[in-house]
């Protein structure tokens, strides 16, 4: 997955990119006769590359009892941090791109739903239409009869500051609750070993399979404040107590101290690589190669590091050009 511009969007994306967690989202933004219209089990994510322009998330879902019409219902899941005036005219850029996407893949439109996930540090106390968002004070000037005759279009938004939405963080049933938790804590969140073991408590344990999503919500975590030092006693307390699973464990201390940190880079990773890593983890260890390249380091010393040829190494960084 491509590195997003901000913490907020690195940790909302590798989070609900899983189709599991999406779902869990869609479970709250829908009423229950429009959740049990779609066919949940053939969730799946969809194209969010357009011309130049790239969505945060699209899913897919068909709809029951269209067999014949192959009707599937787009959700495009946006995210945002704060309020953004140009929201709603970029989320109707997104749906103008899906039409076009889905007239030429399917020969006919397939319908789109905009859906926001907000986690300001206040709750949302702004309009959900077009019209009302776009004209601001003047929209009350135009004239009624006017007004179904022009571009509208209303968002689905789910605020982790809605009180409602907060009882979710401590329902066992989500598995994302965790995910819902940091994102509604985050602005006050304390930078102590305490406060961060109690988010981590909420979260399924983590194996193998979540190192990605541990990745993000530590960068999540340092980006607000939390030293390497702090990180190092929450991940070993989070092992003691069987919230991490020993396996992606030592790879997540090897990432930490490849950003940035020269003093320690080769014990950590060194240490790392006697943990072993299982089937799949060359990708991951060619994210540390580019960070490490970045960062200026000798190809030799790469090498010595890593164990990769420095003909390997310099056919990687040619490639990431």
């Amino acid at each position: 997955m491509k590195k997003s511009a901000s913490p907020h969007d690195r940790f909302f994306k590798g989070a609900y990119s899983k189709p599991e967690f999406a779902l869990e989202v869609f479970k709250l933004i829908f009423s229950k006769e429009e959740f049990n219209a779609c066919n949940w089990k053939k969730l799946k994510t969809e194209k969010d590359s357009f011309k130049d322009k790239r969505a945060d998330l699209v899913f897919s879902v068909p709809l029951k009892n269209t067999p014949k019409t192959n009707l599937r219902i787009f959700i495009l899941l946006e995210h945002k941090s704060s309020y953004d005036r140009g929201l709603f005219t970029q989320l109707l850029n997104y749906q103008t791109y899906i039409h076009e996407h889905t007239l030429k893949e399917s020969g006919h439109p397939q319908p789109v739903i905009p859906v926001l996930f907000y986690h300001g540090k206040t709750a949302w106390k702004w309009k959900l239409s077009f019209q009302e968002a776009f004209f601001g004070e003047s929209f009350s000037k135009i004239p009624a009869a006017f007004r179904k005759n022009m571009l509208n279009y209303r968002l689905k938004l789910l605020d982790v500051q809605d009180p409602k939405v907060r009882k979710v963080f401590k329902d066992k049933r989500f598995k994302s609750r965790g995910v819902l938790n940091v994102f509604g804590k985050i602005w006050s969140l304390k930078m102590n070993e305490a406060e961060l073991m109690r988010v981590l408590s909420l979260f399924d344990r983590f194996s193998d399979k979540d190192d990605d999503l541990i990745l993000n919500l530590m960068d999540y975590f340092k980006a607000f404040g939390m030293s390497r030092a702090l990180w190092e006693r929450v991940e070993g307390s989070a092992v003691q107590r069987g919230i991490f699973q020993k396996g992606g464990y030592m790879d997540i201390k090897e990432h930490f101290r490849e950003e940035g940190r020269q003093e320690g880079r080769l014990e950590g990773i060194q240490a790392g690589r006697q943990e072993g890593r299982q089937e799949g983890r060359q990708e991951g260890r060619q994210e540390v190669i580019l960070n490490m390249l970045k960062e200026k380091a000798d190809i030799a010393f790469i090498s010595q590091v890593t164990g990769l040829s420095e003909k390997e190494i310099k056919k990687l960084k040619n490639s990431s050009k």
